[in-house]
């Protein structure tokens, strides 16, 4: 069935993205901002900054477990809205706590606080949030719900730079703290809503209730799709893709090996942010036309070319095109997970699954921010965990692409024929 116009689209639908897109936000922000403010903390408290950049670690790992233990469970149990605004004063007090710290044990129980609950509100309500309010043009809201995230970015680097210069890191944390509180409730208590009936709705795309009711009804069910080689498949192209993406909070480090200052890499920070702008709406609508399985192997190619030149090329120039070419591989974990999710097994599985999928973006980070920073202090610069990048897009290319062609053919022949088509 073609995608219905977008002009039948309600204004509430609109504003549940918005407020989506705007928590995404913050989740850009909150990791940008780690690479700008954790090295001059490390410097305050006399540390290395292997030893701060453990708070990444932490907070991953805290997010990671309460979405994949219990994440599912809090947006039936809380709903959408409340998860939104419990989450976001939680982590925006925790963070905002941060410019108070004089020891490490200190950051790192304020790390496990702000990250207990942000993937969680931050994240994967906004897919849970797509999943409920659109039956049709999913690809493209996840890229619309990004593409405003892309504002978190162009304020970490357009702003974290001049005002750890003007006003120190203690600044940086209580302006970050305090946007995410401010976000999160503006989101919560204005735009979004848990479900289209809240407001006598109905999904986007539904022609009927009955339909609405009986969309998820294909699939595996959540315990096959769990034993299935093509989950393994997918959680571990997933986790190491998200992995890999954590050298963006390398990039300052990377890009004075390369020549640049804090300052260019903040404005090149900035470029990857306002370029994710066009490109999260480009990965979007091309999923829901091309499918999943091209719009990942088109990002997987284009990030082999990206850290090929991080890797060769030096100077200002060459790194704007590689941050460029970066810009889709960027966003593509968090608008395809819940679309990969949902192609390889059905709609039945989804909401059960999309924690523990979801789970695998801060997991990923969690592992691959130290990684990065691991192959700095050992080989003194980036090319070797670069070149070993490469090798690992590959690989996780043809796993995923082995996901996305044979999770279908365990249920597709069981689907309702009145399914629509997504």
């Amino acid at each position: 069935m073609p995608n219905p116009p977008l002009a039948g689209i309600s204004t509430r639908h609109w504003m549940v993205v918005v407020g989506s897109g705007l928590l995404m936000s913050l989740n850009v922000l909150l990791f940008l901002a780690a690479g700008i403010l954790l090295p001059a903390l490390a410097i305050t408290l006399g540390v290395g900054l292997g030893q701060a950049m453990v708070f990444v670690s932490i907070n991953m790992v805290a997010g990671a477990a309460t979405l994949a233990i219990a994440g599912p469970w809090l947006v039936r149990r809380l709903g959408a809205r409340r998860l939104v605004i419990l989450g976001g004063t939680l982590t925006g007090t925790a963070l905002f706590a941060v410019s108070f710290v004089t020891d490490l044990w200190q950051l790192y129980l304020l790390a496990f606080a702000s990250g207990l609950l942000a993937t969680v509100a931050m994240q994967m309500t906004g897919a849970a949030l797509v999943h409920d309010w659109f039956l049709q043009r999913q690809g493209l809201m996840q890229g619309a719900l990004m593409g405003i995230a892309s504002v978190g970015g162009i304020a970490a680097g357009a702003l974290l730079p001049t005002v750890v210069t003007t006003g120190g890191w203690q600044l940086g944390y209580q302006l970050v703290g305090g946007l995410t509180v401010a976000v999160a409730l503006f989101s919560g208590l204005v735009l979004i809503r848990s479900k289209p009936a809240d407001v006598g709705l109905h999904a986007y795309g539904a022609h009927d209730i009955e339909e609405e009711k009986h969309s998820d009804d294909a699939g595996l069910t959540p315990a096959d799709a769990v034993r299935s080689p093509q989950f393994v498949a997918l959680l571990v192209g997933l986790t190491c893709f998200s992995g890999i993406m954590a050298l963006q909070q390398h990039f300052p480090a990377m890009m004075a090996d390369r020549g640049l200052d804090l300052a260019a890499a903040g404005v090149l920070l900035s470029l990857l942010s306002v370029a994710n702008v066009g490109t999260t709406l480009l990965l979007g609508n091309l999923t829901d036309r091309w499918g999943p399985l091209v719009a990942y192997l088109l990002s997987a190619g284009l990030l082999v070319v990206a850290l090929t030149l991080f890797l060769t090329a030096a100077g200002y120039p060459a790194q704007t095109v590689g941050v460029l070419l970066f810009s889709i591989p960027a966003i593509t974990p968090p608008i395809l997970t819940p679309i990969l999710l949902r192609h390889t097994f059905g709609g039945r599985p989804f909401v059960s699954l999309l924690g523990v999928a979801t789970a695998t973006m801060p997991i990923g980070i969690a592992v691959g921010s130290p990684l990065w920073g691991l192959s700095k202090d050992l080989t003194g610069g980036y090319g070797v965990a670069l070149t070993l990048a490469v090798a690992l897009t590959v690989l996780l290319a043809a796993l995923v692409a082995y996901a996305l062609v044979t999770g279908p053919k365990l249920w597709r022949g069981s689907a309702r024929p009145s399914q629509p088509a997504r």
